[in-house]
């Protein structure tokens, strides 16, 4: 035990100076590789996955599919552990930084959360991760998108605030410019799934004679996912079987379809998420991470259709 506990500490007095450059830069695929790499040596390393976990919200979206299961299974005592590693980690100095302030950001408690993102704007009145951690934490829609609408205005290859904005589009009928968001996510992430998911639920749902569009993104889908929820489900709708599970017919009287789950409900459970891991299931299994509270309603949001989707 005190072997394994001295090689985590030497793990971490290596990895730490290298962090410490790429956070200051705000280098997200550096962090990414770097915290991928320690996870390599130490597997289930807590420093190591939050930052891998973080650093995917603003490079990588196929690694938040396949992570998405982080918030679910944190123990509290790894997250005592990330804790206490930023506390030592972040300087005086680092409080200005906006990367810095990020990662605060998402660590501190609910109640301190809408100080602390509103405090660090006003430092970084532009900062593009901050914008969006601000956007996905607001429970207002229309503020939610100016906000993305910003992050990616200044930082325009920002493919989660763009897959975001082209969800929030669809859901307020704004087809063309929910089709120009999605696109964009795909040419700057050729491997989100979710995104090509989406790009063909909105050719089948809302453009005529669009059926090799609709094949193309679904069979993207089958590649990324040959045997999950997301791939099987795009052989069924290339099958005849049943329709894309998101989405919503212009027109529809009820604001949703047979057989899938509409946007609305999406992001109703989403928040439903928010509130209870902010709220009583953290205070139930004593879990004191704030960021279950903050990234559970998007991961669920992103995974939802293998989760809570609805089958015909």
């Amino acid at each position: 035990m005190e072997q394994m506990q001295n090689n985590s500490l030497t793990q971490t007095s290596t990895h730490n100076p290298q962090m410490r450059g790429e956070l200051v830069r705000g280098d997200w695929e550096g962090l990414y590789q770097t915290s991928t790499e320690w996870l390599k040596t130490e597997q289930g390393q807590p420093v190591a996955t939050f930052i891998q976990n973080i650093a995917c919200l603003f490079i990588n979206p196929p690694a938040i599919i396949r992570n998405k299961r982080y918030l679910d299974t944190v123990r509290s005592q790894d997250w005592k552990v990330v804790l206490s590693w930023f506390k030592e980690f972040q300087t005086e100095s680092d409080r200005h930084s906006p990367y810095f302030q990020a990662l605060d950001f998402i660590l501190q408690p609910s109640s301190k959360k809408q100080e602390s993102i509103e405090s660090a704007l006003q430092e970084h009145p532009n900062q593009a991760e901050l914008l969006f951690l601000q956007a996905v934490a607001l429970r207002d829609r229309g503020a939610s998108i100016e906000k993305l609408k910003l992050a990616v205005q200044n930082m325009p290859e920002f493919p989660a605030a763009l897959y975001l904005l082209g969800i929030f589009s669809l859901q307020m009928n704004q087809v063309d410019a929910a089709e120009g968001y999605l696109k964009r996510a795909v040419e700057i992430a050729p491997d989100f799934l979710e995104a090509h998911y989406q790009l063909a639920s909105l050719y089948s749902l809302y453009v005529p004679n669009s059926a090799e569009q609709v094949s193309r993104h679904l069979n993207k889908v089958i590649e990324l996912d040959p045997e999950g929820g997301a791939g099987k489900d795009a052989k069924k709708v290339l099958e005849g079987k049943t329709e894309p599970q998101y989405g919503q017919r212009i027109g529809s009287r009820t604001g949703g379809r047979r057989g899938g789950m509409s946007i609305l409900t999406i992001l109703g459970i989403s928040l439903l998420t928010v509130v209870l891991f902010s709220g009583p299931i953290a205070s139930l299994f004593k879990i004191t991470s704030p960021t279950v509270g903050v990234l559970a309603g998007l991961f669920v949001f992103i995974g939802l259709y293998s989760a809570f989707g609805r089958k015909k």
